[in-house]
């Protein structure tokens, strides 16, 4: 059994990065939002005078500090430079969508993530209003995790509560505070992918 566990491996290990990539499918809705967003975003540098259908550093900036974000310059620069494939210090819509699919097809969160992040956290924010509740994020989830597993994904983001214990209100969150607590169920998984790891060693 281990041995053929072990070929199996060895063919995945045999597959370019490029051809998975092809069997990725992205669905109709997810990808209406994911160009949304990428209108939205590469527009946010109202001074820039080309590469005006890429994304930017300053773009990216200026998303971060519209969510309540303080970034450094260093952090927009490794934003954009871990999926800047071409080295030409701007995200174009193919890196966008490339960054896209490797991150939803890669069940560990060992893929960079901070770009992927502010991109899913968008496309919930239908309105760009700098937060979320459960139920704008009902129809990526769903499309993209199935029904079986939309509970464990709003409770992933969202916690128990649902609703606002003071207010009854449906619950709500911003951008750092969904950076949070996704970055948290990362660390687990990866957590328990290289304890695996070790075990199979």
């Amino acid at each position: 059994l281990k041995s053929k566990h072990n070929r199996f491996k060895m063919e995945k290990l045999k597959t370019s990065p490029a051809e998975v990539l092809k069997t990725v499918h992205i669905q109709t809705i997810e990808y209406e939002q994911l160009n949304r967003v990428f209108d939205f975003l590469k527009t946010r540098d109202t001074t820039k005078t080309e590469n005006l259908d890429k994304i930017s550093s300053m773009d990216i900036a200026r998303t971060l500090q519209f969510l309540g974000c303080k970034p450094t310059r260093a952090e927009v620069e490794l934003i954009i430079w871990e999926v800047d494939d071409d080295l030409d210090g701007f995200v174009s819509r193919q890196e966008f969508e490339i960054m896209y699919k490797r991150c939803i097809s890669d069940s560990m969160d060992l893929e960079p993530r901070q770009l992927y992040n502010l991109v899913t956290f968008l496309m919930y924010d239908k309105d760009f209003r700098g937060r979320v509740t459960i139920e704008e994020t009902l129809q990526i989830l769903f499309v993209r995790h199935g029904r079986k597993n939309l509970d464990e994904e709003i409770k992933a983001i969202f916690g128990d509560e649902q609703r606002d214990k003071d207010t009854s209100e449906e619950q709500s969150i911003t951008y750092s505070e969904y950076v949070e607590k996704i970055t948290r169920r990362a660390l687990k998984r990866q957590a328990g992918y290289l304890g695996k790891r070790k075990k199979d060693d």
